[in-house]
């Protein structure tokens, strides 16, 4: 694939949020004193700078047109370029997609002392390499799957790529809902419902006791998390794996839940009586990414 124009979607990272732009006092003083709460946020920065600088130099090299919109100044959906690159962990990757319909999706991680980077298919080391080889097409994309939320009937915009989680908007309250899937229905008392990609399986979902798939399975699946059971009481509905044509669907019994989308970002009011749809949606992701990347965690 030529590559003429590309979009970078950088992080910023802690060091630059709360020392440079907000200088707040009692992380710096942490700084200053090398508390071990913060002793890894300066060379997480330098890391992610370096990087940064050279993924620049890379393309200026090439010729490749470039601009960087940090993700949260993005907005709508990316068009009009031939790549997006984002530049920091998975949260950074994460958030990219949620703006990305058609145009493939890379990842790099910049700070490898700091981030697991799990679809990040490109480093400090490799960045080179990895844009031959796709400049090449000696790599391709891989789908992954990604699901969309109808929420009392209207489609959210934001498609989900790792996993919802449907919960009351305080962790420590009681999430009540009523849930259809097949031909049953079920009331529940819970933490709340994990429902989540091949994508996110090995994350919240693996720690709920979910199962971890191939990070391209066109399969989904869901959690409830600590279900709240009466004594002799049993549901069916703890946890299962749906096939990519299958829908779930909860109807809320909750005044004040909350839908939190691919983490703490993105959120929406799930108040009682609201009724949420989740199902595959037909825009999988295109991403360069290791296929084979959550094999590590069977």
């Amino acid at each position: 694939m030529k590559l003429r124009k590309v979009l970078i979607v950088p992080k910023k990272s802690t060091y630059q949020i709360q020392a440079v732009e907000h200088k707040e006092i009692n992380f710096l003083k942490l700084l200053e004193e090398g508390h071990q709460s913060v002793t890894r946020v300066k060379v997480a920065h330098e890391e992610h700078i370096d990087t940064l600088d050279h993924l620049h130099r890379l393309l200026d090299e090439r010729g490749i047109e470039h601009k960087d919109v940090v993700r949260a100044d993005l907005e709508g959906r990316i068009r009009d370029v031939d790549l997006v690159i984002s530049v920091g962990g998975d949260g950074t990757f994460l958030d990219a997609s949620h703006h990305v319909d058609s145009v493939p999706l890379l990842g790099i991680n910049s700070s490898s002392s700091s981030s697991f980077g799990h679809f990040c298919l490109a480093g400090r080391k490799n960045l080179e390499l990895v844009l031959t080889d796709i400049e090449n097409d000696a790599i391709e994309t891989i789908k992954l799957l990604r699901l969309e939320l109808l929420l009392n009937g209207n489609l959210l915009p934001d498609l989900v790529l790792n996993e919802v989680l449907v919960a009351h908007s305080n962790p420590a309250a009681t999430s009540r809902f009523i849930l259809h899937l097949r031909n049953l229905i079920e009331e529940q008392r819970s933490s709340g419902i994990w429902v989540g990609t091949a994508s996110g399986s090995t994350g919240s979902l693996r720690s709920a006791g979910g199962t971890v798939l191939p990070i391209d399975d066109q399969r989904y699946q869901f959690v409830v998390r600590e279900a709240c059971m009466r004594p002799n009481e049993k549901w069916d509905l703890t946890r299962g794996i749906l096939d990519r044509t299958e829908q779930i669907k909860v109807i809320s019994q909750t005044r004040t839940g909350t839908l939190f989308i691919d983490g703490q970002h993105i959120e929406h009011h799930f108040g009682l009586g609201d009724e949420l749809i989740i199902r595959a949606s037909q825009y999988d992701l295109k991403a360069y990414a290791d296929r084979d990347v959550n094999d590590i965690f069977l």
